[in-house]
């Protein structure tokens, strides 16, 4: 690996810096309109309690009667573990209708 470095830098190309992994996840829940408060407060306590912090909250109102909101959780990579249970004791609450990672943007990449 350093030959090859060796040889980028002699021919004039910069290497490119290690990514690190991102702490930012994001968790999509949905639940009905009149429980949306609720959810959001339980929330809020469960990932403050389990050493996590919300970073953003986004909330659509869908159709149907149906809240989505985005969750963007600053979660380093060793609490992941710690979130995915989060994100099953989120699951299991009363009202949530579902629980999966990510959002629903789709982000293209030239």
């Amino acid at each position: 690996m350093r030959l090859f470095n060796l040889f980028l830098r002699r021919a004039g190309v910069q290497s490119v810096p290690v990514r690190t992994p991102s702490t930012l996840s994001r968790l999509t829940v949905v639940c009905p309109r009149h429980m949306l408060a609720d959810v959001r407060k339980q929330i809020y306590l469960d990932l403050g309690v389990a050493g996590l912090q919300v970073a953003n909250l986004l909330v659509d109102k869908g159709e149907h009667n149906m809240a989505r909101a985005c969750v963007t959780v600053n979660c380093p990579p060793e609490l992941r573990s710690v979130l995915m249970a989060q994100a099953r004791q989120l699951s299991a609450r009363p009202g949530v209708q579902q629980v999966q990672w990510g959002d629903r943007r789709h982000i293209a990449l030239n």
